[in-house]
C-alpha cells in the first residue's frame, strides 16, 4: 500500500517519523471532508533509505499482503468463527467462536507490537501540499 506523507523528524540515521492521513473506511473519500480533520493524521516511523529531511513530502509503502492479512484477521475471522460455532452448537458455539477470535486478535496484536508493527518504508519524494 502506498501513501503520501510529510517527514516530521528524523529518528536516528536510518528512520524518520512521518505524518500521514489515516485511510477512510467509509469509501466516500473527498465527499464529506471528514478526513480533512487534523485528528485523522497518524504518525508513523518509517525506514528512510533515501535520506529525507523534516518537511519533505515523501511516498511511503507498507506490505500490502501484511495489511490485508491483518484486516482479514480483525474483520473476517470473527465472522467465520461466529458462523462455524453457530452451525455446530448454536448460540454457545457462536459466543465461543467470537471469544476465540478476540483472543487470537489480541495475541496477534501483542506479537506484532513486539516485532515493530507493520513496517513502512520511504520510497520516494513526492510533490505538492499536504492533504
Amino acid at each position: 500500500m502506498t501513501n503520501t506523507a510529510t517527514v516530521i523528524r528524523l529518528e536516528g540515521a536510518d528512520k524518520a517519523a512521518v505524518r500521514v492521513t489515516r485511510g477512510s473506511a467509509c469509501g466516500n473519500c473527498g465527499t464529506c471532508k471528514g478526513c480533512d480533520d487534523p485528528r485523522a493524521m497518524v504518525e508513523v516511523v518509517a525506514a528512510n533509505p533515501i535520506g529525507a529531511e523534516p518537511g519533505d513530502r515523501v511516498v511511503i509503502t507498507t506490505g500490502t499482503r501484511q495489511v490485508l492479512g491483518l484486516a482479514a484477521l480483525v474483520y473476517l475471522l470473527p465472522v467465520v468463527l461466529f458462523l462455524a460455532g453457530w452451525a455446530a452448537v448454536g448460540w454457545p458455539g457462536a459466543l465461543a467462536g467470537v471469544t476465540v477470535s478476540g483472543a487470537l486478535v489480541f495475541w496477534a496484536n501483542r506479537r506484532l507490537s513486539r516485532g515493530g508493527g507493520v513496517q513502512a518504508v520511504i520510497t520516494n519524494f513526492a510533490g505538492g501540499a499536504e492533504a
